[in-house]
Order: structure tokens, then C-alpha cells, then sequence
């Protein structure tokens, strides 16, 4: 999603095991060790977002998965995303993804070596990228000092950021969550929210004329 402006606030669901490893206090997992948004074309429902975080012993691994569904000026369009990271000892050591956005497929795959990380894409050769890259997928706020790697094209870049400070952002049964925006802007132009808890509470950005907003699920 990263060509699109959303508006977005996190969601929490019970999954499996708890978060008790040391390393795990570096990483946002949240308490439910799952995020679940409602997702709207200018107010209108389209799709969902959802993440889930599986732990087994030293090893993560982050699952995200979006469907949406709707019409830009009366054309209708499909976009999904699945993708899978995996980090251990809190490092990031690989991503999958695969994308179908209006009937184009697109994948990237990175592996961790000694040198950085080796990524590729459907339209990008392989390549070998520094050893700071974290993908963007907006969870994990340690991005905001990273090389992010876009899940969608495999290009990679840096991050330039600055907060304007806190919002309370709506969420999808009427309530509200306080959290910090940060404007994303060179290669990237969208804005980010992360809750008290480092927990990743918000997007924003548009597509062409559309915008759209994600909700929390509770």
C-alpha cells in the first residue's frame, strides 16, 4: 500500500503464545500478539488490513494480509497483499511478499547476509542492500531509523521524518487512541502514527484523488 494515502489506528486480537523473551521487549508486538483494521475508500468500507505475530522460541514471524475492494472513478479494483517476515533474536532475517493490485503481481524477497541483505523483485534485480533495512509494513517504528524496504517494488531508501506532534485518531466502534504523528516525506510522502506503547496506531496517505482510512478493530 505504500502508493496510497491512508488514514489508519491499530486493532488487537488474541492469537498464541505471549511475549516473555527478552528480545521481544525491542519489538512492538502487541499484548494480543495480532492487528486487525477496517479499512475506507472516503468513508466508505473496502477491505481489511490484518497482521498476526508468532513467536517459537528465539524466532518471530509476522504475517500481513490485506484485501481491499472498491472503484475509482466508476472503475473497480482488487488489491491484495500477503506477506511474511521473519526476525530472530529481534534482527530482521528474511521477507516474502506477494502483491495483486488491478491484475499486476509483484513479489519481493530479501534474505539476510554478512554483507546486508540480499533483495529482489519482480521489477528489480537482485541487489544487495545495507545492513539497517527494515521492511515497510509500519509496525515495527524502528523503521523511522532504518533503510526501508518497500514491499511492493523491493526499491529501498531512507527515511526523512518529523513529528508534529500527538492526535487521538478515530476508531471503528467509536472510540479513540492517543498516539504520535510522524510526516514521511522524500521517496515516501504519508504519515504514521504510533501509540503510547510504541505500537503502530496509525496511516495516512492518498492515492490519485482517493483517500482512505483504517480503524481499529477491537
Amino acid at each position: 500500500m505504500q502508493r496510497r494515502r491512508f488514514l489508519a489506528t491499530s486493532g488487537a486480537a488474541s492469537l498464541i503464545s505471549p511475549v516473555g523473551l527478552a528480545w521481544a521487549d525491542n519489538l512492538p508486538i502487541t499484548p494480543g500478539n495480532a492487528l486487525a483494521f477496517k479499512v475506507l475508500q472516503d468513508g466508505s468500507p473496502c477491505g481489511t488490513h490484518n497482521l498476526t505475530f508468532k513467536q517459537n522460541g528465539d524466532d518471530l514471524q509476522v504475517d500481513v494480509d490485506i484485501e481491499l475492494a472498491g472503484s475509482a472513478a466508476l472503475i473497480p479494483y482488487h488489491y491484495s497483499l500477503q506477506a511474511t517476515e521473519q526476525y530472530t533474536n529481534g534482527v530482521f532475517t528474511s521477507l516474502d511478499s506477494h502483491v495483486l493490485d488491478r491484475g499486476k503481481t509483484l513479489e519481493v524477497h530479501a534474505r539476510k547476509t554478512d554483507a546486508g541483505y540480499d533483495i529482489e523483485g519482480t521489477n528489480m534485480p537482485l541487489y544487495t542492500g545495507p545492513s539497517d533495512t527494515l521492511p515497510l509494513t509500519y509496525w515495527n517504528k524502528a523503521m523511522l531509523n532504518a533503510i526501508i524496504l518497500n514491499v511492493e517494488t523491493a526499491h529501498s531508501y531512507p527515511v526523512v521524518a518529523s513529528s508534529p506532534g500527538w492526535n487521538n485518531l478515530p476508531t471503528a466502534n467509536g472510540g479513540s487512541i492517543l498516539a504520535q504523528r510522524y510526516d514521511l516525506s522524500g521517496k515516501l510522502n504519508l504519515s504514521v502514527w504510533y501509540d503510547q506503547e510504541n505500537n503502530w496506531a496509525g496511516l495516512a496517505f492518498k492515492f490519485l484523488f482517493l483517500h482512505f482510512a483504517y480503524q481499529k478493530i477491537t
